[in-house]
């Protein structure tokens, strides 16, 4: 883990993305931090969070610290962006994390506890979530009822997840065996004017540039990966702005999408998501979107893959 920078375009976009989860109304953060210091602490001071800060040491010091830190990093391997120690970056990462043990300066107010990186996952868990419990503003649930072995099973898998993509992930989907097929179902007048996609897929998580809101649903996904699933259409929806066809999903697979589709065409400067926006209930009763029902049993196969 390093360090946000202290100036400039990340440690912004840093800020931004915790104030964004404050106004989604969550109750709990983690700050990803090393909060090395007064001065790292600092970026929290007009954010009106009320912390409880986590510091990790090593019962041998700070040595053993350091020794214990890096072998992870190492083992980790590409299951971290930019963090590596591989044969060029091995004698650096050290040195990095020496620097920032030696540094760190606890703070002196404001709740704290001291956990020891030779704990093992849950138990250091449940003795962060005790002080919540103990010190938060918002109730949160017993430990002994939640499934620890689940979420840690959930979190071992974003962490492979980046092993198996070393290269940034965009999008879930279903891509679509014959596109040719799905072409031959829409009717020539609602393309007129658009632009058709070069392939058709269907959206089942989007993950963007930030980080992924349902990791249970990603681990679901990543299980899929490769394997062959047959759709079912239901209808072509179209408007001027794009033309899109509904897929059924009744359990059939793990998707966020309230409304399944495949994006046909879309008129110039109207983005593929514009989709979402055609196929909701409250444009039912739109004059300028029209709805072709597809013949019952009208299927398509797909593979889960991710881009």
């Amino acid at each position: 883990m390093l360090d946000q920078p202290r100036r400039g375009r990340g440690r912004r976009q840093f800020l931004d993305a915790i104030r964004r989860a404050q106004r989604g109304g969550h109750t709990h953060l983690i700050i990803d931090k090393m909060n090395l210091d007064e001065a790292a602490r600092d970026d929290y001071a007009d954010l009106g969070l009320r912390a409880l800060t986590v510091v990790w040491s090593h019962p041998d010091g700070t040595d053993a610290l350091v020794d214990i830190c890096f072998d992870r990093v190492r083992r980790r391997g590409s299951a971290h962006r930019t963090f590596k120690a591989d044969r060029r970056e091995g004698r650096r990462v050290r040195q990095r994390l020496l620097y920032c043990a030696t540094r760190c300066r606890p703070p002196t107010e404001g709740p704290l506890i001291e956990v020891s990186v030779a704990d093992d996952t849950a138990a250091i868990a449940r003795r962060v979530w005790a002080e919540l419990s103990a010190r938060g503003l918002t109730d949160i649930p017993e430990i002994q009822t939640l499934d620890m072995a689940a979420a840690l099973g959930v979190a071992n898998a974003c962490e492979s997840f980046l092993c198996r993509f070393p290269r940034h992930v965009e999008y879930a989907a279903i891509q679509i065996a014959s596109p040719e097929r799905v072409l031959e179902l829409v009717p020539p007048e609602m393309l007129d004017g658009k632009k058709v996609q070069k392939a058709f897929h269907v959206t089942t998580l989007y993950l963007g540039r930030d980080a992924c809101k349902d990791p249970v649903l990603l681990q679901q996904l990543e299980g899929l990966l490769g394997e062959s699933i047959e759709l079912t259409l239901t209808s072509v929806a179209s408007d001027p702005k794009g033309t899109a066809i509904a897929v059924r999903n009744e359990g059939e697979f793990p998707c966020e999408n309230v409304h399944p589709h495949i994006t046909i065409a879309n008129a110039p400067g109207v983005p593929p998501v514009y989709s979402n926006e055609l196929l909701d209930d409250s444009h039912a009763d739109d004059p300028c979107r029209t709805v072709v029902s597809l013949p019952a049993g009208t299927r398509v196969t797909g593979t889960f893959v991710f881009r």
